[in-house]
């Protein structure tokens, strides 16, 4: 039975080689290499800290996908989870590598670039701040601004200690009276500082009465 099987071992030997060979050629010929730019989420923060300025959004990918997984891939189902449970409160420089990326099936990640993106990270405050509304304009001479409510007058926001605390009012988008001959009611966005964002809602009704001079 051994002498069956070794005899002419090297013909036998050759043609495992070759069938290898032609299956990694016919494996690579339905298979591609391409780049694209991949959003970065951030996860994991210690309810305690909050995220400053405006980290990294996206980051170059090289990838290699099967011509199925290549067609019907869109840039919605591949993201850069960062871990940021290994944050410390200041300056964070992370690295990335290809474990944190998640891909559909068929697809698979060959280089991040780069691979590391910076963070910095403060303790967190949440505080209620109370809404004042801006206005932008002038009614015209025969009308006059009557009383302006805003709902909800306080909002609950998160952002970094040392900018919370030291603040106790939070602005509204600039209202437009221009031309205003009625009343109106106008739903508007808060001016926040960076990094401090609302915990609830982050709009506000702002309504602005009018009087008519007689």
């Amino acid at each position: 039975m051994l002498a069956v099987l070794t005899r002419n071992w090297q013909l036998k030997l050759l043609a495992v080689v070759l069938a290898v060979v032609v299956w990694f050629f016919v494996v690579n010929a339905n298979r591609s290499r391409f780049g694209f730019a991949a959003p970065v989420e951030y996860v994991g923060l210690e309810p305690g800290m909050v995220l400053l300025g405006q980290p990294r959004e996206t980051v170059d990918l090289q990838v290699e996908a099967a011509r199925w997984a290549a067609a019907r891939l869109t840039p919605g189902e591949v993201r850069v989870r960062v871990d940021l449970s290994r944050a410390r409160e200041g300056d964070n420089t992370l690295q990335l590598s290809v474990d944190d990326v998640q891909t559909p099936v068929g697809v698979n990640v060959l280089r991040v670039a780069p691979n590391w993106v910076h963070v910095s990270v403060a303790a967190a405050a949440t505080r209620a701040l109370r809404v004042v509304p801006r206005l932008r304009g002038s009614p015209p001479p025969d009308v006059r601004l009557g009383r302006i409510v805003v709902e909800p007058e306080t909002i609950q926001v998160k952002g970094p200690r040392t900018t919370i605390e030291e603040r106790a009012t939070v602005e509204t988008v600039p209202v437009d009276v221009t031309d205003l001959r009625q009343s109106v009611t106008r739903t508007v966005g808060l001016l926040l500082p960076d990094s401090v964002y609302p915990t609830t809602q982050r709009t506000v009704q702002v309504t602005v009465e009018i009087r008519r001079d007689r």
